[in-house]
């Protein structure tokens, strides 16, 4: 079984980036000055939505794993580097008066995607609260933010939960099994693909920055992209 290993790690990435180059397939606008300074490749920017506000999103290639480069991508944006080595994870933060959402994905062998989010911070009469979409919800899940691209069809999805991550991941994986999802390739530590029908999703479990919960992260595509 050990010798397998690379090759199920193989196949989890490769089918990473098979969901990712269709969530994030064109190029439009200029990068991140910020992320292209340190090697970032734009492959995609976007109008978006962030629990009902307008937000961009622009993502970016790099070399290297992303516990590699989390650090450096991190303290580009002067947001505090992540205290894990996980395998994919989402870090948020602040610059100026934008609010900044980094989700750090493989790509493939070596490789990194990082996904930014930059929004402004919510109106103070929002008329209504950012609610959870059509996937399944942990127990006890408190909602941080939702965000939308209509152009490629995708939801991403960020929660806590008052568990660790490998209960927490457990969690979701009977939810998801439960609602006719089924794993699209082996898991890694922190991430886990899964397919039903013609929707694709993608989750991320990692260490919250309260001791015992997590962090839950998900991506989900729907259908074929515009």
């Amino acid at each position: 079984m050990r010798c397998l290993r690379p090759v199920l790690t193989l196949v989890a990435t490769a089918a990473a980036t098979a969901l990712l180059a269709d969530v994030f397939r064109t190029l439009g606008g200029s990068a991140a000055d910020r992320l292209s300074t340190i090697g970032g490749e734009a492959v995609y920017r976007s109008d978006a939505t962030v629990n009902g506000e307008p937000a961009q999103i622009t993502a970016f290639g790099f070399s290297g794993s992303p516990a590699e480069r989390a650090a450096d991508l991190s303290r580009a944006l002067g947001i505090a580097p992540p205290q894990t080595d996980a395998d994919a994870l989402l870090i948020t933060g602040a610059s100026g008066s934008d609010l900044l959402h980094l989700l750090i994905l493989p790509a493939s062998i070596d490789k990194t995607l990082a996904i930014l989010i930059t929004q402004k911070p919510p109106r103070a009469n929002r008329a209504t609260e950012p609610s959870w979409p059509d996937l399944p919800r942990p127990a006890n899940a408190a909602l941080t933010f939702t965000a939308t691209l209509a152009a490629t069809r995708a939801t991403l999805v960020t929660a806590t939960v008052p568990s660790p991550p490998a209960v927490a991941a457990r969690e979701m994986s009977g939810l998801m099994i439960a609602a006719g999802w089924a794993l699209a390739a082996p898991p890694t530590r922190s991430l886990a693909l899964y397919q039903r029908r013609q929707e694709t999703c993608a989750i991320l479990a990692q260490p919250d920055d309260t001791l015992g919960s997590t962090r839950i992260t998900l991506l989900q595509r729907i259908g074929q992209s515009r």
